[in-house]
C-alpha cells in the first residue's frame, strides 16, 4: 500500500505543478484607480502658488505641487458659495443645470429656520457619488455639502441646526451618517466626538475610512479656514494660521495613502470651492424694495408680503419675482438699482443680466443679479437703513471671474501626464476629470475633462 500512495503523491504534484490549479499562490491583487478628494473651503490660490511670499509652513501643500498638476485658478460659479460650489465640483455642471442655486433654500417669510440645501435628493444630475455608486465602486463622503441621502458607502454629511451648538446636536450627525460610523471612529481612536466638530474629528472619520475599507472615491470637506477668512479676512494672520493648519490633515491623509500603499493608485485633488474679498461695508438691497412698497413687514419684522426680494448671498443677490415674469414689478425695481450701478462709490458694482447669469451658471429663475464692489457685501434684512458695517471681515458670492474669488485646484498622482502649471481652468472640468480617471459617466452638460491624465 505504501508505495501505491507514494505513486499516488507524486502523480498529484505533477498534476498540480502542471495546471497551476489547486495549490497554486493567489495572483497578485491588480490595483484600482482610486480618488481622493479634500476640499479645503475658501482656499485661494494665493495661499499655495505664493507660500513662499506668505510665509506659509505648508509642506503637503507644496509636495503636492511639486510632484503634481496645479491651477493658478479655478473659476467657480455664481454665486461663488459653498453649496453651489460643492455641488459643481462632483457634478461638473453649474448651478443653474444641478439646482443648488444658493446655500439656503429660498425663503423669504423666514419659515424654514435658515434650512441649507441639505439633501442630494435635490441635486438634479448624477454626482461623482451616485456614479460611482451605479457602477458598484465602494465610496465614502465627510462633511461634503448636500449629502444627507446620499449614495455613499461610507458617509458623515454635512447638517446642523442654525444657530445650535449644544452637544445634543451630535446624536443628529450621528443619526444621519452612515449607522455606527462615528462610533467606530471613536473607538478607533480612543476619544468621543464633541460638538461642534473640528477638521481634526473630520479628518479623522476620513482616516478611519481609507484606512479600514479603501474606497475608489473619498469626499472629504474641511471648512475652519472659512471660519478664519470670515471672521478675520484673507491673508491675515489668522487666516495663514488656518491654511497651516489644514495643511497638517491634509499630511495626516496623504502619510495614511503611504501607509496603506495606496499612493499608486490613487489620484490625489486638493479643491476649494471660492476665494474671498475683505469687506467693511453692509448693502441691504430688501430695504429699498421695502421702502418702494414691494416687501411688507409683519409686527415681528418678518416679510409678511412681497412682490419682489432678492436673496443674498455675501457678494451677490438675485432677484425673484413673486409673480415670474412681472414686468411692472422688474421696471420699479430697476429703477431703484440701475442708478446705483452707474454711480462711483454706491457699492453696487454691476447689475448682471440674464444673458450673463447663464454664462456663469446663475440661478435661471433671476432676472437680474446685484454684483458687489470690493469692500461691500450684500445682507438679506427688509428693515433697518440700506446700508451699515459690515458683519464679517471677509466674504465671497461675487460673480467668479473676478480674481479674487477664484478657487483652487491642485492634482497629484503617478497617472498624471500633465505637470506644473495648469494656468486658470474652468471649475466644470474638474469632476469629468476625476470621472474620467476613475471610468464614470457624468451629465452629457458637464464640463470637459482637463487634459492631464496619461491614456488608459
Amino acid at each position: 500500500m505504501k508505495p501505491f500512495r507514494w505513486l499516488v503523491g507524486v502523480l498529484t504534484l505533477a498534476l498540480v505543478l502542471g495546471t497551476g490549479c489547486a495549490f497554486a499562490a493567489p495572483a497578485p491583487a491588480v490595483p484600482q484607480p482610486r480618488v481622493l478628494m479634500i476640499s479645503i473651503d475658501g482656499l485661494k490660490p494665493d495661499y499655495y502658488v505664493r507660500a513662499d511670499e506668505l510665509g506659509l509652513k505648508v509642506p503637503a501643500l507644496r509636495r503636492l505641487m511639486a510632484s503634481g498638476a496645479y491651477a493658478r485658478g479655478v473659476v467657480g460659479v455664481l454665486p461663488t458659495v459653498t453649496y453651489p460650489s460643492h455641488t459643481t465640483l462632483i457634478t461638473g455642471v453649474p448651478p443653474r443645470v444641478h439646482g443648488i442655486v444658493s446655500n439656503k433654500v429660498f425663503d423669504p417669510e423666514e419659515t424654514s429656520n435658515e434650512a441649507w440645501y441639505w439633501y442630494a435628493s435635490d441635486i438634479r444630475v448624477p454626482t461623482l457619488l451616485s456614479a460611482a455608486h451605479g457602477r458598484g465602486l465602494l465610496t465614502g463622503a465627510v462633511s461634503w455639502p448636500v449629502t444627507v441621502g446620499a449614495p455613499a458607502d461610507f458617509n458623515q454629511p454635512e447638517f446642523w441646526r442654525s444657530g445650535s451648538k449644544h452637544p445634543a446636536d451630535l446624536g443628529l450627525i450621528d443619526a444621519l451618517s452612515s449607522p455606527g460610523l462615528l462610533d467606530a471612529v471613536a473607538r478607533r481612536r480612543g476619544k468621543a466626538f464633541g460638538y461642534p466638530m473640528t477638521d481634526q474629528d473630520r479628518t479623522d472619520i476620513a482616516l478611519y475610512i481609507l484606512r479600514e475599507h479603501r474606497p475608489q472615491l473619498l469626499l472629504v470637506h474641511l471648512f475652519e479656514l472659512d471660519f478664519a477668512e470670515h471672521d478675520s479676512g484673507p491673508l491675515t494672520p489668522e487666516a495663514l494660521a488656518a491654511v497651516e493648519a489644514s495643511d497638517v490633515e491634509i499630511g495626516r491623509l496623504l502619510t495614511a495613502l503611504e501607509e496603506e500603499k495606496l499612493g499608486a493608485e490613487t489620484l490625489v485633488a486638493v479643491v476649494s470651492d471660492h476665494g474671498f474679498r475683505t469687506v467693511t461695508r453692509e448693502l441691504r438691497p430688501n430695504v429699498l424694495l421695502r421702502r418702494a412698497g414691494l416687501i411688507e413687514l409683519a409686527a415681528d419684522g418678518k416679510v409678511k408680503s412681497w412682490q419682489a426680494y432678492f436673496q443674498c448671498d455675501g457678494g451677490s443677490a438675485a432677484l425673484h419675482l413673486n409673480k415670474p415674469g412681472d414686468a411692472a414689478v422688474e421696471k420699479k425695481v430697476r429703477a431703484l438699482f440701475e442708478p446705483l450701478a452707474k454711480r462711483p462709490g454706491s457699492g453696487v458694482a454691476a447689475i448682471l443680466e440674464p444673458e450673463r447669469i447663464a454664462a456663469l451658471g446663475g440661478d435661471g429663475t433671476s432676472t437680474l443679479v446685484l454684483d458687489a464692489a470690493p469692500g461691500f457685501a450684500f445682507s438679506a434684512k427688509s428693515s433697518g437703513n440700506w446700508q451699515g458695517p459690515a458683519k464679517d471681515r471677509g466674504y465671497h458670492g461675487y460673480a467668479p471671474d473676478h480674481p479674487e474669488l477664484y478657487a483652487s485646484l491642485i492634482l497629484a498622482g503617478r497617472m498624471l501626464a500633465a505637470k506644473g502649471d495648469l494656468g486658470v481652468v474652468p471649475m466644470t472640468a474638474i469632476a469629468p476629470t476625476l470621472a474620467r480617471y476613475l471610468g464614470l459617466e457624468l451629465s452629457p452638460d458637464a464640463g470637459r475633462p482637463l487634459e492631464v491624465l496619461t491614456a488608459p
